[in-house]
Formats: C-alpha cells, structure tokens, sequence
C-alpha cells in the first residue's frame, strides 16, 4: 500500500499542474464571432446599400462572373454594408475579395484628369486605403495607399490571381481581370459598423472600360 500510495501522489501533482498549464494558455486566446457573410449565391444583398452620382441606387447589381455570383460591377459608385447590434468586441476583421476588372490604369493619369483610378476603403468614415490598381503597362499603388509622386509599384502587385477574364473591354482576355484577397484587421467596440468601398476612375463613367465588384464578404467581431 505504501508504495502504491507514493505513486499516487506524483500523478494527482501532474494533473493538477496540466489543468493549471492548459488555463494558462487558454484564457486569453481571443474570442470570434462572425457578424455577417455573403457569397452573393442565393442573389442577396443584405444590409447593403449602392450610391452612384444621382443617389441611391436600387438595382440589384449581382451579376454571374466566372462561374460564380459577384456584388457589382461598379464604376464611379459607392457601396455600404451596415451593421448594428454587434456583440460585445474590441475590434473587427474585414475581409472580402476584390475583383478589378478591364483596363484599370494604375498611377497613371489620363489626359487633362488630375487624379488616377482611386479606389477607396473606409470603416465608419475612417480610411483605410486610398489607392489604385493597374491591369495594364502602368504601375500601380497597391498595396500602399496613393500619394501623388510616390514611387509606383509594379501592375498586379499583391494579386491572388491574374488570370481572370475582363468583364466588358477585356471579356475575350483571359486576364481581364485581377483578384486580390482583402483583409484587415481593427481596432473597433462600436456596437455598429459602416464599411464603405468606393472609387472614382477616369474617366468618368466609363463602365465597359473599367470596373471593379467584390465577393465573399465576411466580418467577424474578435474580443481579446
């Protein structure tokens, strides 16, 4: 009994500093919780919201684009996807795919134009890019946010995929189109969001020469 009551002891130690250790580690881990997703496949566009020059625009701009349902395309528009009753959180991961489409100049700026393809991202009015994408010759900002006189990065820098087919000028191109993976994470405890995307190609209107949609949106609220 005296032995087997020694050996007893060592392993009741052990488990107890195993609890302890996995308690340690685990506590602080964060937690997430997804706030809202959308594939565009069932052809929803919920809690989102499309601007162009004369207000709201209340189409359904869903379209079927390389075998799947995109949200655009969009050219001198602005889209917003509100979200309110979020749970309780200190920040926020965004992500989505952006899909840039035809012949989008980069750097470049056209003509008598004094600003290039801008394409811009806020949450809750607060910037986070303001840049621009090139599916030609030009260089472009991406992935650094645009300022007149910085050095360009190349065309297609940071792109997931460039092999894509152009929706209207480029649709016969094979690499019409360019996919980029979208995703930042905020500093954010607001109990609702507004994420806006928007841009302003040159030049204007020109939606057969150039455009952009987004796919896969997903927000997901992290508390630490």
């Amino acid at each position: 009994m005296k032995n087997s009551r020694s050996t007893l002891l060592p392993l009741s130690l052990i488990s107890f500093v195993i609890t302890c250790l996995f308690s340690a580690c685990f506590k602080d881990l964060p937690t997430k919780r997804q706030v809202y997703f959308n594939d565009f496949e069932t052809l929803s566009k919920s809690s989102l919201k499309v601007y162009n020059y004369n207000g709201l625009d209340t189409s359904l701009k869903i379209f079927s684009f390389n075998n799947s349902h995109v949200f655009g395309n969009f050219n001198n528009n602005r889209f917003e996807l509100h979200l309110d009753t979020l749970p309780e959180h200190n920040a926020i991961k965004i992500e989505f795919d952006l899909l840039i489409h035809d012949k989008w100049d980069g750097d470049f700026i056209l003509g008598s134009n004094n600003i290039p393809d801008v394409w811009q991202m806020t949450l809750d009015d607060h910037p986070f890019y303001q840049t621009t994408f090139s599916n030609g010759i030009h260089g472009q900002s991406f992935p650094n946010n645009y300022k007149a006189g910085n050095a360009s990065s190349p065309a297609h820098s940071d792109a997931w995929n460039i092999s894509l087919p152009g929706v209207c000028a480029l649709k016969d191109s094979a690499n019409g189109s360019s996919l980029y993976k979208i995703e930042i994470t905020t500093s954010h405890n607001a109990n609702a969001m507004t994420l806006a995307c928007s841009d302003a190609l040159q030049p204007f209107n020109s939606l057969c020469q150039k455009s952009w949609s987004v796919d896969n949106i997903r927000i997901t609220a992290v508390k630490y």
